[in-house]
């Protein structure tokens, strides 16, 4: 009966959020509760705690309900990952057909390392990853990559959810902040290398990696110019100018 309980409070509280894409303009707490057929009490409830948790706020003067900043946040960062992939997703492809190997972008997702476009490469022994993939983040080329350019508070928080001994990483983070690059030497997968570069939007943060893994036997520095290059003309077309490597 709980159980039951909690799905019809889930789903009354979507049907008040899809309200605010109807009418972005905001709503009257009695017209919203009219126009949805709940008790004013129940809706009114529902907005208290969308408006604690940021979701929607609250026009004091016109007695209106408005989306709040953590909605238009979460609709920015969708359209902009929609964006981040039809961007990446050519470059992708033809850094892969260049070289051969198995070419990746991973993005920080709820606190975890996902691989969310990829492109296998035409050699006949490949390295390969499906889609949705959750790579660790205290080691190999891409979690390195976020340490060393993630914002000081989002690094603490990921160090503090994973438990990651950032004493050890400190001196080779330092190096990956100098060199724009970082590589793994299987140290997440056995018998594959791989080779990341980080990829910034234009509010200059690291929204994404690029890497290109493949077995040992075929580790080649290189391909370093490359990946880099691959990775400065996502970051610029994404409006990232400040590219030194």
């Amino acid at each position: 009966m709980a159980e039951k309980r909690k799905n019809i409070i889930v789903r009354r509280t979507a049907q008040v959020l899809k309200c605010f894409a109807q009418r972005p303009k905001g709503w009257g707490i009695t017209e919203l509760a009219s126009h949805l057929g709940l008790a004013k009490s129940v809706v009114f409830e529902i907005l208290s705690t969308l408006v604690d948790e940021g979701l929607v706020k609250k026009d004091e003067k016109k007695k209106l309900y408005l989306y709040g900043n953590e909605l238009l946040i979460l609709a920015l960062k969708h359209f902009a990952n929609i964006e981040l992939i039809k961007i990446s997703r050519p470059v992708l492809k033809k850094l892969s057909k260049e070289l051969g190997e198995t070419t990746m972008l991973t993005q920080i997702i709820g606190n975890k390392n996902i691989v969310i476009e990829k492109f296998n490469g035409a050699s006949p022994i490949q390295f390969t990853l499906d889609l949705g993939t959750e790579l660790p983040l205290y080691k190999g080329c891409s979690a390195k990559l976020y340490l060393a350019f993630l914002p000081d508070k989002e690094r603490e928080k990921l160090i503090n959810i994973h438990k990651i001994d950032f004493t050890k990483l400190r001196e080779e983070i330092k190096t990956v902040r100098e060199k724009g690059y970082s590589v793994s030497n299987e140290e997440v997968f056995t018998g594959v290398r791989g080779i990341g570069a980080p990829i910034f939007d234009n509010y200059s943060g690291i929204v994404a990696v690029i890497s290109v893994g493949g077995p040992t036997f075929r580790y080649n520095k290189n391909l370093i110019p490359k990946i880099l290059g691959a990775a400065k003309e996502i970051s610029f077309q994404l409006g990232f100018l400040n590219w030194k490597w």
